[in-house]
């Protein structure tokens, strides 16, 4: 898996003014978000964590573009509703609002590749993430921190979350993570239940093996509940 994002990295780090610059043709709506700075992507992220971490959130959609700086990520949208580039927002770098992130998106029939570059690093190449559909229903989620110090040979961590469902329900969730630098790797499977109306409610936890330290949080009996409203 190490291997593969290190080629990825390899292939695309040089990409951001050929995978930009086809968006301003194919730009049709535009969105914006507040919050979800501690997720990917912010409010559509496809990651499930934000239902089992707590603090880690995707924010909320706001109706319109805010006439003052108040919004966090920027999303562009095809005619056909797919999302084509996503931006950070932040004043974090010289005080002044501005574009911090750049996410760029490849299309390859049921897999979604993208590519966030830092135009404050030289449009570093900095992050890679892929999303694999079946059945119209994402099935697999990976994600990389890019290894910037390791000259494109490796990377930081990886996370890859995959997905069970009944009845087109999500029913669980794996979650690997694992970090190539140490050959350290964290298996858990998240198991979750619903209330009456069909939203989350709760789940518990499943520790498939690695590394980490244990405490109560793997304790197979507990359940948790899910703060997120979210079917």
């Amino acid at each position: 898996m190490n291997q593969k994002y290190a080629q990825l990295q390899k292939k695309y780090a040089d990409s951001f003014q050929e995978l930009n610059a086809s968006i301003a043709s194919k730009a049709y709506k535009w969105k914006y978000s507040k919050g979800g700075a501690t997720l990917h992507r912010g409010f559509y992220s496809p990651s499930s964590l934000d239902l089992v971490i707590g603090g880690c959130d995707r924010g909320r959609l706001l109706k319109s573009k805010p006439k003052s700086n108040t919004y966090d990520y920027e999303y562009i949208f095809d005619d056909k509703g797919n999302i084509i580039c996503s931006k950070k927002y932040s004043d974090e770098f010289d005080g002044v609002f501005s574009v911090i992130a750049v996410e760029l998106f490849v299309y390859k029939k049921n897999i979604v590749l993208s590519f966030e570059f830092e135009p404050y690093h030289n449009h570093a190449l900095t992050f890679i993430s892929e999303c694999k559909y079946e059945n119209g229903r994402l099935a697999r989620y990976e994600s990389a921190i890019c290894g910037l110090n390791y000259d494109g040979k490796s990377c930081t961590e990886i996370n890859i979350e995959t997905f069970e469902y009944a009845d087109d329900w999500l029913k669980s969730v794996y979650w690997y993570r694992y970090t190539p630098s140490i050959q350290l790797l964290d298996q858990n499977k998240f198991i979750f239940t619903r209330d009456e109306e069909g939203y989350l409610s709760t789940y518990t936890v499943e520790r498939l093996g690695g590394c980490a330290q244990k405490n109560d949080f793997y304790q197979n009996s507990e359940s948790f509940k899910v703060i997120v409203k979210r079917k």
